[in-house]
């Protein structure tokens, strides 16, 4: 174990600690755990936003991709986490401001439950869909910083995850969202500043831009003379902005479902990032906050994205190899790896050492998100809001506490089992984000006409449909030898279930019924 990466290791975790317990000083009621009972400043939100969505996937998961696919995803910069935040800031939070002013909305649950006058099933349904699409989402970030513990720190992947839960868990299960959000601020602050310090330098030592779009163009040749297929890992399509429609993950039509449907549709509705949109103080801060958000968010985003594409330029050339990690007798080649592998191979220590809070911030500022978003989900809306129990004060935290520490714990085992691609598994929970939630929120809040079984059928139908389709098909579907990520199918289900059962219940309701007198007067006379 490097000591100096150790000692900034437990430094951060104080450093964080102490500011979590500032901010658990101002937890006095259930409101001020799951929306900082909507308190927040200007600079407070916006990072909340920005660190909420840039987490272990944006700094391990996309460097990852792009190490994979080149420039052939380019799509996921533009419209990814940044225009998911900014977007639905001007569409969401814009027209929820004044409803949480007057109703006191602190969840989307609560939302959905006031727009669709439902008290009980649909914040039933909703909560239960939210837990289980951001407890997947949890078991990302984990899988992030098992991976900078392994090469960062040199300690074993199942020891940084265990670590890491064990951590957030402490500080969430007190704080709550006042917690959560002063953590995310500083969090926010390290992710960006390490970005805008390591990438320059390793495209630098990578022999810069020009030189490694060459090496990408040679990409072929370069894999073959390693023994390796020409065309292994999209070799061919590195160098375009997208690969042929018939190609999967590089291919145009896969971008458009994947990163023009999942990604930012589903983080835009992530009932972790509408519940934010739930916490800032000023109407106002929609009018400047999204151009913030999405100028720090690309740039974050975009650079993470150079820093793959480098480390394959370098991997290609034999300057760094990508380590493998061993879970039993099995062991696995990580393109995830990619960032922080190429980081320790280009930069002075004392850079490459500040990498590990980079992604600790990166992580941990999504993960407490999570936590307080799951947790919520349970003792909020389903226990208190639904079934109408008295989780008031003291009862609050203790069962709440209860329920942060079975979230974050249970959640290791998964961790322990991750895909190859960091990406995978968030982009299938964002699946069931946009399928579960896209269109009852967007269409409660811009059209009178659809009904609260409109909205229930569009979240079950699209929950059931999304669900169906990844266990048949995996995350590819083949349409006329076509591939397209597999959220589609579940997102024409949500949309046509919602609207069609919304227009067929107005109709039966809008349809003149006779009373049963006048119905039988008429028969009487013999009409």
């Amino acid at each position: 174990m490097n000591p100096a990466a150790f000692t900034i290791f437990a430094s951060y975790l104080i450093v964080i600690a102490v500011i979590a317990y500032f901010g658990a000083k101002k937890v006095k009621t259930v409101e001020d755990f799951v929306a900082a009972s909507g308190q927040l400043g200007f600079w407070t939100y916006v990072l909340l936003m920005v660190g909420s969505v840039f987490s272990g996937m944006s700094l391990i998961g996309v460097a990852g991709l792009a190490f994979t696919t080149g420039w052939a995803n380019v799509w996921e910069r533009i419209f990814g986490p940044a225009f998911a935040i900014a977007f639905g800031t001007i569409i969401i939070g814009y027209k929820m401001f004044p409803l949480k002013e007057k109703h006191k909305l602190v969840t989307i649950q609560d939302y959905l439950a006031f727009r669709y006058g439902d008290a009980k099933a649909i914040r039933i349904i909703a909560a239960i869909v939210s837990a289980i699409t951001s407890y997947i989402y949890l078991i990302g970030q984990y899988t992030a910083i098992g991976i900078a513990s392994e090469v960062i720190l040199g300690i074993p992947y199942w020891l940084g995850v265990i670590m890491a839960a064990l951590i957030v868990v402490a500080y969430v299960s007190s704080g709550g969202m006042f917690s959560t959000a002063w953590t995310t601020f500083a969090q926010s602050l390290l992710m960006i500043l390490g970005v805008f310090l390591t990438v320059p330098l390793i495209i630098s030592h990578a022999g810069g831009i020009e030189h490694v779009n060459s090496v990408l163009a040679s990409m072929p040749e370069l894999q073959k003379a390693k023994g390796l297929d020409e065309n292994f890992m999209f070799a061919k399509y590195l160098n375009d902005p997208f690969a042929p429609a018939n190609v999967p993950l590089a291919g145009w039509v896969y971008n458009l479902t994947l990163f023009g449907i999942a990604v930012p549709l589903g983080l835009m509705v992530a009932p972790h990032v509408v519940n934010n949109m739930l916490t800032f103080k000023k109407k106002e801060y929609t009018r400047w906050g999204p151009l913030v958000m999405y100028l720090l968010g690309f740039s974050v985003i975009f650079l993470v994205s150079l820093a793959g594409i480098a480390a394959r330029a370098a991997w290609a050339e034999g300057r760094i190899e990508i380590p493998e990690i061993k879970f039993g007798e099995v062991g696995v080649k990580w393109s995830d790896m990619a960032y922080p592998t190429v980081a320790s191979a280009f930069l002075p220590e004392w850079l490459f050492l500040l990498l590990l809070p980079t992604i600790l911030a990166g992580v941990m500022s999504t993960t407490d998100r999570l936590i307080v978003t799951t947790a919520s989900n349970i003792t909020y809306d389903i226990l208190a809001k639904a079934f109408g129990l008295n989780v008031n004060g003291r009862k609050f935290k203790v069962i709440n506490a209860i329920v942060v520490f079975a979230v974050g714990i249970s959640s290791i085992y998964f961790a322990l089992h991750p895909q190859q691609l960091l990406a995978w598994l968030i982009w299938a929970s964002l699946s069931l984000m946009v399928n579960c939630f896209f269109f009852p929120i967007i269409l409660g809040l811009y059209w009178s006409g659809v009904t609260k079984n409109g909205a229930r059928a569009s979240m079950i139908s699209g929950l059931l449909i999304t669900l169906l389709t990844f266990a048949i098909h995996g995350k590819t579907l083949w349409i006329f030898g076509i591939p397209v990520y597999s959220v589609l199918p579940g997102f024409i289900a949500s949309f046509l279930s919602g609207v069609l059962v919304s227009v067929i219940e107005k109709r039966v309701v809008a349809r003149p019924v006779e009373s049963p007198s006048l119905i039988r007067g008429r028969m009487a006379g013999g009409q």
